[in-house]
């Protein structure tokens, strides 16, 4: 799991990091795990900078560091000159990785947490609520991913570990019904929050995914009472 360390001891490295994995979770997404030294370490939230052409650098939030290993994930939809960079990587490839960068942290508080992604979003919830799973074990946790079709929701491979603890659930919110029998809901998660019977002031919502996502999500959830709203945008 993720080495924690206080922020002033974080130090921000610069590599040239080369891929040793790539591994295609569903039409457009992809696991990466780059090379990384031992002194790699992150807090949950954080993300790496990486250079795809000389002109370009894109931001993508750490899944996890171990054995040397940076896991990233990274959704090409976007169809822009990254994505078509990690369409094509191959394993060997050594690319410019910066980082860690960011303060998207979860707060060390003791108020149930919601977390609500949508595509490459779900990346830094992942050692977010581990460490949230580990360090609060009484809290309820829950994750909440939008995406139109059940084949389109490649983030349960990573929470479904989590699912043993009874303090954690899992949602999938698809707008396009499937003939599918994984448990899921109709729906954006625009839709599906607002219906759940929140302590609404008393909650934490993490949103990432969109810029109009996260807009929208955080005005629903401000309409309902929440207060305690974090979010990144990307």
């Amino acid at each position: 799991g993720a080495r924690l360390i206080s922020k002033k001891n974080m130090k921000i490295l610069n590599l040239q990091s080369k891929l040793l994995e790539k591994t295609q979770l569903n039409e457009t997404a992809y696991e990466l795990k780059y090379e990384v030294p031992p002194e790699f370490s992150f807090m949950p939230g954080q993300f790496v900078s990486i250079r795809v052409i000389p002109t370009h650098t894109r931001a993508y939030s750490i899944i996890d560091v171990k054995d040397g290993k940076l896991i990233l994930l990274v959704d090409v939809k976007p169809m822009g000159i990254a994505s078509r960079y990690f369409l094509e990587t191959k394993v060997g490839d050594v690319l410019n990785i910066l980082g860690p960068y960011g303060v998207f942290g979860v707060k060390e508080t003791d108020f149930n947490k919601v977390f609500i992604a949508t595509g490459s979003g779900a990346a830094p919830f992942v050692p977010m609520i581990q460490y949230v799973l580990n360090t609060r074990p009484n809290l309820e946790v829950e994750m909440f991913f939008g995406c139109r079709f059940l084949k389109d929701d490649f983030a349960h491979i990573y929470f479904d570990k989590f699912l043993p603890n009874p303090n954690f659930s899992y949602t999938s919110c698809v707008t396009k019904p499937e003939g599918n029998s994984m448990p899921h809901e109709l729906g954006r998660v625009t839709e599906v929050i607002p219906k759940r019977n929140y302590d609404w002031i008393n909650t934490e919502f993490y949103i990432c995914g969109s810029k109009e996502m996260v807009q929208d999500m955080s005005d629903i959830l401000k309409k309902n009472g929440a207060e305690k709203i974090y979010f990144e945008k990307y």
